[in-house]
């Protein structure tokens, strides 16, 4: 029974063919009946298995390049972290503090106020001498600063040492047009 299932069926008669067409030259009826069966048994037996190989082989393929993609991922994801955790420090030190410039070559350090203590303040022309000083006195009780000013007798010198702070703003504009911005108090130098 194993035989038989292991053998190819036999071919139907009107496939054999003759010796009458080779015109009595050639194999005999034996011998193209084993060539068939290696014809049939070669696609049976060998192409199964190399698609199966085949498959395996992709999904292997596909499986290195998947675990590849995620170890670089997550690589990314680890020095991702690495840098926020960086910029976080950053942002805590530069929320704590002004940057030390040529005009204010000391650092300053400002209260961190709870949100409903710290309010948003506008200063026009606190660029000025006066007005950035009172930036200054602002920037220290922990309030958030909007400077707007025009720079007409103002500086940018005078504030460089905020501008990276993240309570602090700078509008560069005109008073003389109109601006829509929302504020708790404003002080017009």
């Amino acid at each position: 029974t194993k035989e038989e299932e292991e053998s190819p069926p036999e071919l139907p008669a009107e496939e054999e063919e003759t010796n009458e067409t080779d015109g009595g030259e050639g194999t005999n009826d034996e011998e193209k009946h084993e060539e068939k069966k290696e014809k049939q048994q070669k696609p049976v037996a060998v192409k199964p298995e190399t698609e199966k190989g085949d498959v395996k082989e992709t999904k292997m393929t596909e499986e290195k390049k998947l675990d590849a993609a995620a170890k670089s991922a997550s690589e990314a994801i680890v020095k991702l972290t690495d840098t926020e955790k960086r910029l976080v420090q950053e942002r805590d030190i530069l929320s704590g503090q002004s940057m030390p410039t040529a005009t204010t070559p000391y650092i300053m350090k400002t209260a961190n106020l709870p949100d409903h203590q710290r309010m948003k303040i506008l200063v026009t022309g606190g660029a000025g001498f006066v007005g950035s000083h009172l930036v200054d006195k602002l920037m220290i009780e922990g309030h958030e600063v909007i400077v707007v000013d025009n720079f007409f007798t103002g500086q940018k010198k005078n504030i460089a040492h905020w501008l990276h702070h993240p309570n602090f703003s700078l509008v560069v504009h005109d008073v003389t047009e109109p601006i829509q911005l929302e504020v708790d108090q404003i002080y017009h130098l």
